[in-house]
Parts: structure tokens; sequence; C-alpha cells
């Protein structure tokens, strides 16, 4: 009986020893939430204006009648999920404790108004004074920056990437700016294609037979046009030939118009004035394609071409 005893208030001692634990514990991590620090203040949707400066370039992005714009940049839109992405990272901002306080840390970890790393402005109302700013300097570790508000001495070290901070309005650029979306026509050089459920078909000209349309070329076309990405924007183009193409979409007609010179592809849209850059592997798919090679060959056709060129091969000498 005794023993039993014995066991039981050992168990009892552990159960209160865990019990006060666990207590201490969850103190400990309420007093840590309480002590944190939010850094970002400001609330995102009232933002009006962000400037970001590093290495010696800086961007500006300006919201505009409810669209974000980069003014340096003719006013072309922002890309809005980067955009995003970056507002909820500050926005989740906080700093338990400082890593330093000292004006000399602010050096050594590249947060000082002479010496950073990015430095970010966030307006919320018109004028030249920022509701907040930020100095992003050095990473202590994988995806984590130090930062200081322009208005406090503590460092702290965040989870944030620089890189979610370019300088460069280039990277802060819609890239799908002219992508047309769902297409239902395309008007080429000399083929008209009309789509039917998920296939395309030349459209009737009122010939007694019309061919029919090689999917993966169509496929191909259509999703380049739909999905078109541009790199950057240009000042002018040089004058040579183009190549046009209409499309129509559920919002309208679309007319592009493609050309290439001294290396470097181009493309200019009839909604828009400005033209830009584009990947040569963009412009290859569409203005490689004609009525001709649009045309659905049949395998057995195939194999015989295939069979008469093989033929002429072995009877000319000189082949």
């Amino acid at each position: 009986m005794k023993n039993l005893q014995k066991i039981l208030s050992g168990v009892l001692a552990l159960q209160l020893v865990l019990a006060a634990g666990l207590f201490w514990d969850a103190t400990s991590r309420q007093q840590a939430q309480a002590q944190q620090t939010r850094l970002v203040d400001a609330e995102t949707d009232a933002l009006k204006r962000l400037e970001i400066a590093g290495d010696g370039n800086s961007v500006t992005l300006a919201r505009k009648n409810g669209q974000w714009q980069l003014p340096n940049l003719h006013d072309l839109p922002v890309d809005s999920d980067k955009l995003d992405t970056l507002l909820e990272k500050l926005s989740a901002l906080k700093g338990n404790w400082p890593v330093a306080t000292s004006a000399s840390a602010r050096e050594r970890f590249e947060v000082a108004e002479d010496k950073f790393r990015k430095h970010l402005k966030l307006y919320t109302a018109e004028g030249d004074t920022p509701a907040l700013e930020l100095f992003v300097g050095t990473s202590p570790g994988f995806r984590k920056v130090h930062v200081r508000r322009a208005d406090d001495d503590a460092i702290y070290a965040v989870e944030l990437n620089s890189f979610d901070l370019p300088e460069k309005a280039d990277s802060w650029l819609d890239k799908s700016l002219l992508a047309a979306g769902d297409i239902q026509r395309i008007d080429g050089p000399d083929y008209q294609l009309r789509k039917d459920g998920e296939n395309w078909k030349f459209a009737d000209t009122g010939s007694d037979a019309v061919p029919a349309v090689d999917p993966g070329k169509a496929r191909e076309l259509a999703s380049t046009l739909e999905k078109l990405r541009i790199t950057a924007p240009v000042s002018e183009v040089p004058e040579v030939e183009e190549t046009e193409v209409l499309v129509q979409t559920k919002d309208g007609e679309l007319r592009y118009r493609f050309l290439h010179a001294d290396d470097k592809y181009y493309v200019r849209r009839s909604d828009r004035e400005q033209a830009f850059e584009i990947a040569k592997y963009d412009f290859d798919r569409v203005t490689d394609k004609r009525h001709d090679n649009l045309v659905l060959v049949e395998r057995e056709e195939e194999e015989q071409t295939a069979e008469g060129d093989k033929q002429e091969d072995l009877e000319d000498p000189a082949a």
C-alpha cells in the first residue's frame, strides 16, 4: 500500500511539473508575440505610390485610377501578381528582438541612410513625405534580410528577399500586356482560321473543298498569341516589312504587327501606340505560319513525299 502511495505521489508530482512547464511555455510564447514589432504599419490598400532605390537605380510605382503603373516607363501597367506578393510580405513583416541598435551597426548591416542594399518608401498621400521608409540590408540567412525603419534605431532580421524589391522598371512591367486571351478567329497573311469547339478550321471561302487544319500548328499559333509575352518597351522600331495578324476575342478585334531587324524582334498592337521587343521564339511561332503549312498533311502523303525525295536522291549522283 505504501509503495502504491509513493507511485501515485510521484505521478502527481510529474503531472504538476509538466503542467507548470506547459504554462510557462504558453506564457513565454504570448510574451514573445506581444513583443513583436510590426514594421509596416501603413495600410497597403491605402498606398498611392512606392519608390524603390538600390545599386544606383530607382523605380516608382504609382496608383492611377485604381491601376498600378510605371510613370517612368510610359505609364505602362505593373505586374499585379508581383506587386501583391510584395505587399503581402511587407504586411507580414514583424521583428522580435533587434539584432542591433547602434549607428555603427547600420553601416555593418547596410541599413544606413547612405549605405543600404534597398531603400523603400511608401506613400499614402500626395506629396513628398512618405508614410514609411525601410532600409533593407545584408542577409543573415536563407530568405532573410536585415531591415530598419527610418524612424527607428532597431535593426531586425526578417523573412524577406532582396530580389522581392527590384529597382528597375522593366522588372515590374506586366509582361503579359499584349496577350490576347481567348481567341475565336485568326486572320493571317494568307489564311483565315475559325475556332470550332476545341479545334481550328479554315474559314469557308466558297471553294469546293476546304482542307483540314493541322491541329498542332494551329494550337501553337493560337497559344502564342493568347499568352504572348513582351520583354521590354522600345521608343522606335525600324521601317521594315511587317507580318500582320488579326485576332478576334470576346472583347473585340486586335491587330498585331510583327517585324524584325538587326537580330531583334518587335510587335505592335492596334490598341497601343507603344512598340515592344519580344523573344525570337514567339516571333517565329507566329510569323512562320502560312496557309500551306497549316494544312493537315496525312501520314500516307508524308511518307510518299519522303519516299519520292529519297528516290530522287538515289537517282541524282550529285546529291
